[in-house]
């Protein structure tokens, strides 16, 4: 099956032209096969390389201007290209990277060493043929994630992170034998921050409740979070939420206040500093009155405010005139201070005057309107 479309791809063509020379077999993997399916914009490519010896395959990525890293078998990294031989990998040692890299002729084994058959797809970059060993455009058509080979799976434990991830982006499923294997596996092995790098995504994609619900099915729950909660409620929220906010600190903004852990996760977290303040925002589980939303517009516009996660709230906040633009308040400190407040007596004359200019707001509006 040829995937004549992608000869259009004009940054691919470029590394088509350049390996030409030294090679029948190259081929887009991985990923970028799997977007490029599903009719999404390519930002990286990935080429697996086959018939040139590590020695020769260096001298080109040297002429190219490409950068090698790993340690037991280089990738080289070019603008947004990844490059690499084709290779094999075996478990030989605890962790993510306990794994003896061997080069690879065979391009059906190579592709059993990726962890699902939607992912093991390969376009050759020559031909645009369409190498399929295991049916995974079957599986990318139904949207389901089924693993390749029991054993090769089970050797790194980041994958069941990536499915997890996948399926916040893509509304994939797990075949029910992968579901089994993975729920069987245990990810202790993974360092905080490779666990974290999933979880970016995770946080990133769409579908967070299916996402979140999958990890709970899995029991990954308490050890990717610290806690562990069954709440059809809060999957509802989460689920209508995404379709109104889409800043990728939504999970983290929903599940730490809505379970009342905010404090003690953030203590101990070393997710992205960002993510974990915008998790602080005012929160509101119920309705919210006129009066806390001015306040939260005291802070930020309403458009950056997390809690605005439905068509009611952000109705009301474009109504009170808050919604693009913070509510400045016109209360100087300085004001007081001539008067002889300080301290904490300042602080609370400040808030008094500053609320009570808030509802005078709210009643110039109710004038208006009325």
């Amino acid at each position: 099956m040829q995937i004549s479309k992608i000869g259009s791809i004009n940054k691919l063509k470029f590394i088509a032209d350049f390996l030409r020379p030294h090679t029948k077999r190259a081929y887009l993997v991985g990923g970028s096969v799997r977007d490029f399916l599903l009719g999404l914009e390519l930002k990286d490519f990935d080429i697996e390389v086959y018939d040139i010896s590590p020695k020769k395959f260096d001298d080109l990525m040297q002429k190219l201007g490409a950068n090698g890293y790993g340690k037991s078998f280089f990738v080289y990294k070019f603008q947004n290209y990844d490059l690499a031989l084709a290779r094999t990998e075996n478990k030989n040692a605890p962790g993510h990277t306990g794994f003896e890299v061997k080069p690879c002729d065979d391009e059906a084994l190579a592709a059993k060493r990726r962890d699902f058959t939607l992912n093991a797809l390969m376009i050759n970059i020559f031909t645009y043929e369409l190498l399929d060993f295991y049916k995974g455009l079957d599986d990318l058509k139904s949207g389901i994630l089924r693993h390749i080979n029991d054993e090769s799976f089970m050797e790194d434990s980041l994958r069941v992170l990536r499915a997890i991830q996948f399926i916040s982006r893509f509304k994939f499923s797990l075949a029910p034998q992968s579901f089994t294997l993975m729920k069987n596996m245990d990810i202790s092995d993974l360092s905080e921050d490779r666990i974290n790098a999933e979880l970016y995504k995770f946080f990133k994609g769409e579908h967070l409740d299916l996402a979140y619900k999958t990890l709970c099915e899995l029991n990954l729950e308490k050890k990717l979070f610290g806690v562990e909660f069954k709440d059809e409620n809060f999957l509802y929220l989460l689920q209508n939420a995404r379709k109104f906010v889409k800043d990728e600190a939504l999970f983290l903004y929903l599940y730490l206040n809505y379970f009342g852990i905010k404090e003690a996760f953030c203590r101990k977290s070393k997710l992205k500093k960002a993510l974990l303040h915008k998790a602080t925002q005012p929160f509101f589980k119920e309705d919210v009155s006129d009066l806390k939303l001015l306040k939260v517009a005291s802070l930020m516009p309403l458009k950056s405010w997390l809690g605005l996660w439905d068509k009611k709230r952000i109705e009301r906040a474009k109504n009170l005139g808050v919604y693009e633009d913070k509510f400045v308040s016109q209360i100087r400190a300085d004001d007081f201070i001539k008067q002889g407040y300080c301290g904490k007596m300042l602080g609370l004359k400040l808030e008094e005057e500053r609320e009570r200019e808030l509802r005078a707001y709210l009643k110039g509006l109710k004038c208006t309107i009325s």
